[in-house]
Formats: structure tokens, sequence, C-alpha cells
């Protein structure tokens, strides 16, 4: 290998595995992570061994990659311990199973999806959009998991509501699957933020209305329900607003341009802070399902639930 002259002089070498990091003046516009991530660039026309590969040295998305990876990994441990442990015990419902499994799956979706665009989408500008409008359905998929699983445990007790708000996630489901045949079109170049960020944040911002539904359905904010679960929501939120914060603003890159280029740039904090956002949502959700199991008494229309067997001495972790 040493003796290799495309080793020494050339960007990669498929034959021996090897590639150089490159500056981002090296690579076209649309291959930079943003204009203040200044190096680390894996270089273009990598082939996919090599972007497996890069996935194990430090590189510029070392982090993004790993980050939702890992996500992932965690996601589908959630899903086997879900299914056959957590539910059962609980003495859980096949429609029960069958939410926090989609909810889990769309969690997983956007996860590797993200993570394969990260790995991916190095190698030339057609495969980086390509992997990029998987990621665009990977995110879409992640938001409408939250919800079903939000919505279903929120208005577990009022079939009715329930129902009214899956038939709106149904409309937002082919909404979100469309999206990104159209990406291309609803991102403004030149801009951070264009139509289909604004779209992703009106989704989020409008989880809002059922919010205030189920707070006033559970006798408003001095309700003891209410104080038990809304602080859940308050910190997804916030963590999902830090998100985009970090997305719009490339702080803080934007304020030493070269210095975050590995560690710390605001897209491994939209990465870490999302991830974190729906380890805690997933896991408010279950504990609210496991409570209404624990308690049928809040659920006085559900007379069914009494009667379903459920070991109210053991918790659920």
């Amino acid at each position: 290998m040493g003796a290799c002259v495309k080793c020494r002089n050339a960007l990669h070498c498929a034959k021996h595995g090897t590639y150089k990091l490159v500056h981002k003046d090296r690579l076209t516009r649309y291959l930079w992570l943003n204009e203040h991530v200044h190096t680390h660039y894996r270089p273009p026309k990598l082939p996919a061994t090599l972007c497996m590969k890069s996935a194990l040295h430090i590189t510029n998305e070392t982090i993004n990659i790993w980050s939702h990876l890992a996500g992932f990994l965690y996601f589908s441990y959630c899903q086997f311990d879900a299914n056959f442990r957590r539910l059962p015990l609980m003495g859980a419902s096949g429609t029960d199973h069958f939410v926090f499994t989609m909810s889990l799956l769309a969690s997983q979706v956007c996860m590797l999806f993200s993570a394969l665009f990260h790995t991916f989408g190095c190698s030339s500008t057609k495969k980086r959009r390509k992997f990029l409008n998987l990621d665009v359905f990977g995110i879409s998929a992640g938001l409408l998991g939250m919800y079903l699983s939000g919505l279903y445990t929120a208005f577990f007790c009022f079939r009715e509501a329930l129902q009214s708000y899956l038939y709106f996630l149904a409309v937002l489901l082919c909404i979100a699957g469309y999206l990104p045949s159209k990406r291309e079109k609803l991102v403004k170049e030149g801009t951070r933020v264009g139509p289909l960020h604004l779209f992703y944040t009106a989704l989020v911002l409008a989880g809002f209305l059922p919010t205030m539904h189920w707070i006033s359905m559970h006798g408003g904010l001095s309700s003891a329900y209410v104080h038990q679960w809304l602080p859940n929501m308050a910190i997804v939120y916030a963590l999902t607003g830090g998100a985009f914060f970090f997305y719009a603003t490339l702080i803080p890159e934007r304020l030493a341009p070269g210095k975050f280029d590995v560690w710390g740039s605001s897209h491994q904090w939209w990465h870490l802070l999302i991830l974190a956002a729906m380890i805690i949502w997933h896991g408010a959700g279950m504990a609210h399902l496991e409570d209404h199991y624990r308690n049928p008494s809040q659920c006085p229309s559900l007379t069914e639930i009494a009667a379903k067997p459920f070991n109210r001495s053991q918790p659920i972790y």
C-alpha cells in the first residue's frame, strides 16, 4: 500500500480502502454541511464501502451518523421490549400493540434514514439528493409516529375525540408522504428556512391544539392529572424548539467558522436534541398507557379495562 500511487496522490483508493479528508473548497456547495463548517469532509465519488468505513473514522459527520444510528438501535430494542414485555405485562389490547409498534417503527425509520443520509450522502450530488429525500421522509415518519402515540394515550378515555384526531392524522400522513417527492421545489436556495421547514414547524406547533383540548377535558391546568403529565410535553417541546434553533441559526459555527467542524456543530446539536425528545416522548407515552391500565377509574366509559388482568403491584420499567 505504501507504494500505491493512488493512495499517495488521489483523494481515495478503493483497492486499499483509503481516502483523504478535504476542505470544503474541494467540493461543490451542495455537498457542504454548511458554509461555516470548513474541514474534515470526505472526498466526492467515494464508493459505498468507503462511505461505510468512514463511519468508523473521525469526520464532520461522525456524530451525525452515530447519534441516529444509536437511536435506531435504541428504538429497535424498545420495539421488542414493548411488544414482548411491557405491553403484555399490563394486559394491553391488540390496538395498543398496533399503535406502539407503528409509532416505534416510525422512530426507527426516522433514525435509520438519517444515519444513511449522513453516511452515504457524501459521494455525489445525485446520491445526496436521493438520500436527503429519504431523510425528509424519515422526519415525516418520526413526527407522525410521535403524534400517533401521543394522541392515542392522551385521548385514550375519549374515543370520539381520538377518532377525530386520527382522521386528521391520516390527512397529515398523506401530505407528509408526498413531500419528499417535491422537496427540491419546497427548499428555497440561499435561505436556511424555506417552505418545507415551515411546514414541519407548523406540524410541530399544531400539537398545541390537541394539548389544549386534552387539558380542558381533564379539568384544566389546576388538575392534578394534568400536572402529572403536562411537564413531559413541555420538555419535548423545549427540546424540539432548541433543536430547531440550532438548525436555523447555525450556531455555534456561525460565530466561529471552522472551529466546530468535528465537534459541537449546530447539526450535531439538532440530532442529539431530536433524539432526546423522541426518547422522552416514547417513555412518557408508555408510562401514560400504563397509568390508564393501573387506574381504570380514570376512564369510566371504558369499563372493560377494569376487567383486564394487570399486576398493579409491579411497576413497568
